[in-house]
């Protein structure tokens, strides 16, 4: 064989040689991003965290939606980076439709790549959203709104947490606070749907605890416009009390009827959804507000260090006040940014491994922490009242109920 012809073969054998040892040196896991000795990749340290967010920014439920939208945006323009990696943010809109954001979580995790979903403006995407994380145990579901108590108990899963609030925590100390300081007799008014109804299993229960007799419940279908036939009937019943879960637009309309029928000065409202001090249920209604009382998990005029500096950062950006929907957003900002942080990976099961050791987070409504029982933040619930002065609408808070845990299990109340 010619001299010409070995040194071919050799050089081919050894190019080969080189080859595959590159080739098995540098190879990549890419299900799990990790080497061997489970520390993050090289590669997958650089790639971005993709984030994908279903909320209702059209349609009844928008005004909840649109400020959790902003407060996510405010959190990840004041900290672009997670861990050294950057962020990519999707938003997409379910429009309050369940079977919509089914589709957009389809589109976010097959398209995009999302590596957390955030959503759940209402109930009942809430629980879809759920249904879809827990049977694919991939993606992690930060519940941004959606109060629905069985994501705490018969349908909690590993991959479905809460960064808002649960019916209980809001109805059950609105119940006490009913009793204790207002009156021990009231009527209901709620929205005809899933939230409205756990709302109103969690509140009597509290309130009768108290000693409060509910004299009446009225159920409001979603959408309800003229309220005049509902005012009529509480007028008739002549409560102490009136307490209200009426989210959104609907609740905003009926706020200012009850101002507009006589109402305001003679039956107090207590509200228990967080829309008295809303900015656009402010702007909608102005001074209808005055006199009501609201439990909420937030309020802007809270005195402490990180609300101060959140309520200025919000202002300059948005050139208005921020609510309780803007501090859901920025909290799941924080929360992911901090799960991630810690788990030092985007695989789904090393995040969910950190959120079940439980954390706890710096919020602008006071210490939170969530829980990983209940998969829900224990938080403190804050009771307010609108106030005017010198024809400024304000609220000034009346009571402090510190660090709220809902029950771990279901505490089996009779439905509504």
């Amino acid at each position: 064989m010619k001299k010409s012809v070995v040194k071919f073969f050799q050089f081919v054998a050894i190019f080969s040689l080189l080859f595959l040892a590159a080739c098995s040196g540098s190879a990549i896991d890419s299900s799990s991003g990790s080497d061997d000795s489970g520390k993050e990749s090289e590669v997958d340290s650089k790639d971005p965290v993709k984030l994908g967010f279903i909320l209702s920014l059209t349609g009844n439920f928008a005004s909840m939606g649109t400020p959790v939208k902003e407060g996510i945006e405010l959190y990840f323009e004041e900290n672009p980076e997670i861990d050294g990696r950057k962020i990519e943010l999707f938003f997409e809109d379910d429009a309050g439709d369940p079977q919509a954001a089914l589709r957009k979580y389809e589109q976010l995790t097959l398209n995009q790549g999302v590596h957390i979903v955030g959503g759940g403006t209402v109930g009942s995407i809430a629980l879809a959203l759920r249904d879809k994380v827990d049977t694919d145990k991939k993606v992690p579901l930060i519940n941004v709104v959606g109060s629905t108590d069985v994501l705490s108990w018969e349908k909690k899963s590993d991959y479905a947490w809460r960064t808002s609030f649960s019916a209980w925590q809001y109805a059950s100390i609105s119940g006490k606070y009913t009793a204790e300081a207002v009156g021990k007799n009231a009527v209901i008014i709620a929205s005809d749907y899933v939230a409205g109804h756990e709302i109103v299993t969690d509140f009597i229960p509290s309130f009768e605890e108290g000693g409060g007799k509910v004299k009446e419940i009225i159920w409001a279908p979603l959408g309800t416009s003229d309220f005049s036939s509902y005012l009529t009937q509480i007028d008739n019943a002549k409560p102490e009390a009136v307490f209200m879960f009426i989210p959104g637009a609907d609740g905003s309309r009926l706020v200012k009827q009850y101002q507009e029928f006589g109402l305001q000065d003679k039956y107090t409202l207590v509200e228990g959804g967080s829309l008295l001090n809303a900015p656009f249920n402010v702007k909608a209604v102005g001074n209808a507000v005055v006199g009501g009382k609201m439990i909420t998990n937030y309020f802007p005029e809270l005195k402490n260090e990180v609300n101060e500096k959140f309520v200025k950062s919000y202002q300059a950006k948005f050139n208005k006040i921020p609510d309780n929907y803007v501090v859901n957003g920025y909290d799941t900002g924080n929360l992911i940014a901090q799960v991630v942080g810690e788990a030092g990976s985007l695989d789904g099961e090393k995040v969910v491994s950190v959120l079940k050791e439980g954390l706890t987070l710096d919020s602008p409504r006071g210490p939170i922490e969530m829980n990983p029982d209940t998969h829900t933040l224990n938080q403190n619930m804050y009771v307010i009242e609108g106030k005017e002065a010198n024809g400024e609408i304000s609220f000034e808070l009346i009571k402090t109920y510190e660090n709220i845990e809902m029950p771990k299990e279901n505490v089996g109340y009779k439905k509504y």
